[in-house]
């Protein structure tokens, strides 16, 4: 590698920071609602345009805008996803901008997070903690849900084909859930923390929300089910209880488990965000698909498939009996 390459390697991760602010602050005042427009049509965002214009340049050499003639706008498929209701903007905006990246960075507590968490593992609190907070919780719930709506029908058509009653642990809103009952026309339960089911929305009746805690099987109904789905649960619990959960799993005589996470060697965004999940999960672990596919196997799942769902970012492995 050249000394000049080395340096555009070195600055495209120490810059990009720069280029994702400008996304998720676009994100949180929903400027992509307004396009097509002239930067001093943006007036009721700001009364500057020429900041307005440095600002939209920054998106454009990302690919996220382009310039016609004076004109900014988006392509079909970023207005898609970035306009409207329900498009990724409520997650960038509402769950990345306002909660995880204050955490990570200085916003809540002015120093360096990643570096205290290296210093002091000890000093995180996970999710539990985090989700004492009813308001917390509710506004991490609501992004993550608008986030997960495309993820959950992919992840429900990777499904093996339930034959009954499927448990989705750590659910959240039940953006999976709602998609697992309509394609496999199934009954689906969410358990997850009182604060979170609390405020979900109404869905459909084949889903149904429970509190209680997704490491703790006492706190899982008294039902037989024939199989679990774990989206991001691994990242957001210890390492160590990961394999007690699987094999309470199959003491419960479950078919099948479907483990949806970033996993260690699995794209370019995997790490980066078990890095984030690292920096407030106590005694998080990073796992390949193959290292969780072996405590599949070795809770008593003989057969382990497994393959990405959000390109460069997450994968769904399945372990079911023989």
């Amino acid at each position: 590698m050249s000394m000049s390459k080395a340096a555009r390697t070195i600055n495209a991760t120490a810059f990009s920071y720069i280029s994702s602010w400008a996304l998720l602050t676009a994100a949180e005042l929903r400027v992509f609602d307004h396009l097509p427009a002239r930067s001093q049509d943006l007036s009721a965002i700001s009364p500057d345009p020429d900041l307005v214009d440095t600002w939209m340049l920054t998106l454009a050499d990302a690919g996220i805008v382009f310039n016609n003639e004076g004109v900014w706008n988006q392509t079909d498929d970023m207005a898609t996803l970035l306009s409207g209701d329900n498009s990724y903007v409520d997650y960038l905006g509402g769950q990345v901008m306002q909660q995880m990246t204050p955490r990570l960075t200085l916003g809540h507590t002015g120093e360096n997070v990643l570096a205290s968490v290296l210093a002091n593992p000890a000093s995180r609190r996970g999710y539990q903690g985090w989700f004492a907070d009813p308001d917390e919780a509710r506004a991490y719930q609501s992004s993550q849900h608008a986030g997960s709506l495309g993820p959950a029908k992919a992840l429900a058509r990777a499904l093996p084909d339930p034959t009954g009653r499927v448990l989705d642990l750590g659910g959240g809103w039940g953006a999976i859930a709602q998609a697992v009952a309509k394609r496999h026309n199934v009954d689906v339960d969410v358990v997850d923390f009182a604060t979170v089911v609390s405020s979900a929305p109404a869905g459909s009746e084949r889903v149904k929300f429970l509190a209680g805690n997704a490491l703790d099987p006492a706190t899982w109904p008294e039902q037989a089910y024939d199989g679990v789905v774990l989206s991001y649960l691994f990242s957001s619990i210890p390492g160590s209880a990961q394999e007690p959960l699987l094999a309470a799993l199959a003491d419960r005589g479950v078919q099948w488990i479907a483990i949806h996470d970033f996993m260690a060697g699995s794209g370019r965004w995997a790490s980066a965000w078990s890095l984030q999940h690292a920096v407030f999960v106590p005694e998080h672990r990073s796992r390949s698909a193959d290292a969780i596919g072996a405590m599949l196997n070795a809770a008593g799942f003989d057969t382990v498939s497994s393959a990405p769902l959000i390109d460069e970012m997450t994968t769904l492995v399945v372990g079911t009996r023989g």
